[in-house]
């Protein structure tokens, strides 16, 4: 059985990913760090809809903890086809007030993780000729100097150049590594208040967001990778 890894799967835009998935089919490893009562929900949910889901814990906050998870996961879930990288952390602050522990937090969780993941993984994912989602920030392809979200926007620059070169790297082994960037979602802490102000009069949903992802991963579209799809409803344009 080859499994599909879902970082963050316990709450919110993770969790909506993995019923997504599940409701096409794929056999879920619903990662959490934290919340393990939303996670046993979530799998729940996803065998509901007649696959495999299970649930496994870990702590990205550092490259060793990061590591021993994926020796556990590995021990647990020896097949991997692909990967959803929905882990990220989000700081709204202005780069001179971002201190080194934030700065580090960040580089760490937004990117170094998904590389360990994506390196130590990709025996299987070239086995199974898989795919790999980064989840990035509308606007991310065309950056613009930001002054409350500067560090934040700079590991995701960095997620989408990774997203890129491993695109280049692995096509000829037929792994696939792609890219969705959604907009303000209506979950988001940080929509604004008045809908009325976005191009389409509202946020996007989470299922808006998921079906992009699914998209990537059905095997129908083998010949795109390296590609973001931003989720936005015209925001950043």
């Amino acid at each position: 059985m080859a499994w599909t890894l879902v970082t963050g799967g316990a709450k919110r835009l993770g969790a909506n990913i993995c019923v997504a998935l599940a409701r096409e089919g794929y056999d879920l490893a619903v990662h959490y760090n934290t919340s393990k009562l939303e996670a046993v929900e979530v799998a729940r949910q996803c065998k509901l809809e007649g696959v495999q889901a299970e649930i496994i814990q870990g702590d990205f906050s550092t490259s060793a903890l990061t590591l021993e998870f994926i020796q556990r996961y590995r021990e647990r879930f020896p097949e991997t086809e692909n990967i959803v990288h929905n882990v990220g952390n989000y700081l709204i602050k202005s780069l001179l007030k971002t201190s080194l522990d934030e700065w580090q937090s960040l580089l760490q969780t937004n990117l170094t993780t998904p590389f360990l993941l994506n390196k130590e993984l990709m025996e299987s994912l070239v086995r199974y000729r898989g795919s790999i989602i980064h989840l990035g920030v509308v606007g991310v392809q065309s950056l613009r100097a930001s002054v409350d979200s500067g560090a934040y926007k700079l590991t995701k620059g960095a997620l989408l150049m990774l997203t890129r070169s491993l695109a280049k790297e692995l096509a000829s082994q037929g792994v696939r590594v792609n890219m969705v960037s959604p907009g303000y979602l209506d979950i988001a802490v940080d929509s604004p208040e008045d809908p009325s102000v976005l191009p389409m009069h509202r946020p996007a949903s989470c299922d808006e967001v998921s079906s992009a992802v699914a998209f990537l991963l059905n095997r129908h579209n083998s010949y795109i990778t390296g590609q973001n799809i931003e989720v936005a409803g015209a925001v950043g344009l």
